[in-house]
């Protein structure tokens, strides 16, 4: 009897164990900015169906700088507080510049404070779009449009630098060494010029923000019971978590040099990628990236591009 009860007991337990592993951390995820129309930026993201503590809402964070860890959020005031039915949120901004956003969970117990970029933070900043100016019709003072008892006295070449509305065309500027007919030899730069031409030419649009952290996928937080998946979180533990980055690409190749399950190899392929870009080796970083990008296509585009930025191509 006592071992029926035991045995009944130990169902229950597991059972309990099974419904809180199917749950997730409330961590927001997927999240993208893109440049709206008229100084806003749009932003999208996904909440976990089922977490704990439960989700109610979500707090949106904007600043210029990059959130690349939890302390970032030390001090800042969220610029939204929105429920846990809301997906997406317009920004509408007053001033021009790059801006990165964190969306974090607001739970039963509180706001869920966790930063991990790529995932709830955004790893690059968005510029929000500016309308173009109107352009102003011309005045009466401007219009080129001749009287009518002033076009009756034009000889016919005159006329036929007339358009269909009776405007005279604007003709250009004519280049002096044309007329004068020493134009044949090619134009020259002068030492000066050509050397600001190049310290232009060698200039970056904009400034290349690098990634700060490595990311990690949420299967690879918490160690596992076995099989491929407990390898890679060792081989993880042991070369990219504490940023051994050297240590980490041997690590991840050996790890890959044997056939792997397919979810664990995608996952180690993604992370050597990571390492290999802070080792600076960007161009072998861009290798593993494409090689993933169609299990991970927002995060190894994030990658690629920021890979891209930071190469330097001699």
């Amino acid at each position: 009897m006592k071992r029926q009860n035991f045995i009944v007991l130990a169902f229950f337990i597991l059972l309990g164990s099974a419904g809180a592993f199917a749950q997730s951390r409330p961590v927001a995820k997927s999240l993208s900015a893109q440049a709206g129309q008229d100084k806003t930026i749009e932003l999208s993201w996904e909440l976990p169906a089922k977490s704990q503590p439960k989700i109610l809402g979500a707090q949106i964070f904007r600043r210029p700088r990059p959130y690349a860890e939890t302390q970032d959020l030390d001090g800042d005031i969220p610029i939204a507080e929105v429920d846990a039915s809301k997906r997406n949120y317009t920004d509408v901004l007053t001033t021009n510049g790059s801006y990165f956003y964190a969306v974090v969970a607001v739970t039963e117990k509180g706001p869920y404070k966790i930063i991990i970029p790529g995932m709830n933070a955004t790893s690059y900043g968005v510029r929000p779009k500016v309308a173009a100016a109107k352009q102003e019709e011309p005045s009466a003072k401007e219009d080129n449009a001749l009287p009518k008892m002033d076009q009756e006295k034009l000889t016919e070449s005159q006329k036929e630098l007339l358009y269909a509305d009776q405007k005279m065309r604007k003709a250009p500027l004519p280049y002096p060494g044309t007329l004068l007919g020493f134009d044949n030899g090619k134009a020259k730069m002068s030492a000066e010029a050509q050397k600001s031409a190049a310290e232009l030419g060698g200039k970056r649009y904009r400034p290349a923000v690098p990634i700060k952290s490595p990311y990690f996928f949420e299967e690879d937080m918490f160690s596992p019971d076995g099989g491929d998946d407990y390898t890679l979180f060792e081989t993880l533990r042991a070369g990219l978590a504490p940023k051994k980055y050297a240590q980490s690409v041997e690590l991840l190749k050996d790890y890959l040099s044997v056939h792997r399950e397919k979810a664990a190899g995608e996952r180690a392929q993604f992370y050597l990628g990571e390492s290999h870009y802070f080792c600076k080796d960007y161009k072998s970083a861009i290798r593993c990236f494409l090689s993933v990008q169609d299990a991970f296509p927002e995060l190894s585009k994030q990658w690629i591009d920021s890979s891209l930025d930071l190469l330097v191509i001699e």
